[in-house]
């Protein structure tokens, strides 16, 4: 009997519909991205403007989009999650030093606790919850990711808007 092979984030997990821009995106430099380059999924558009970023940036030597599920604890509803990191990146700097990085493209808002808001109305309450709970659920996996990147010589970058729409 053939051993399983482990199931791949693009084999099953495919862009939706709706109010999000996703899609494919189509590779200039095929050579820079490790993986098949007929399967790189953006799920925003800020994460299409990050494969753009890296498809024509000098210091990007390779990347590759969703490469790997890193398990974490969640505790919220305390149980195993897998979170698929958005992108694999090396790079090199102007004196030639590489260094592979694992990055998340996340709103700002994300990425720090909630305020909680002046009129806790039904709407801003619910509102308030439900990025309490991103927040959280984000730390969680933030912090699997650092480690799962620390034991393997891996670097973790959260990438935001402030990097996203000031520095490409």
């Amino acid at each position: 009997m053939k051993p399983k092979e482990p199931k791949k984030i693009q084999d099953f997990l495919k862009p939706r519909a709706g109010k999000i821009r996703q899609g494919y995106f189509r590779p200039s430099n095929l050579a820079k991205y490790v993986g098949d380059p007929t399967k790189i999924i953006f799920r925003s558009s800020w994460e299409f403007k990050f494969l753009n970023w890296c498809d024509h940036s000098p210091t990007v030597i390779k990347y590759s989009s969703e490469p790997v599920g890193i398990p974490y604890y969640s505790p919220l509803d305390k149980r195993g999650h897998t979170y698929y990191i958005d992108f694999y990146i090396t790079t090199k700097d102007n004196d030639g030093n590489e260094q592979s990085w694992l990055i998340e493209v996340k709103p700002d808002k994300y990425t720090k606790p909630p305020t909680a808001p002046n009129r806790m109305t039904d709407k801003q309450t619910a509102n308030y919850v439900y990025a309490a709970k991103q927040f959280i659920v984000n730390q969680a996996k933030f912090e699997a990711a650092k480690e799962f990147a620390s034991v393997r010589g891996l670097k973790f970058g959260i990438i935001t808007e402030n990097f996203l729409f000031k520095s490409i």
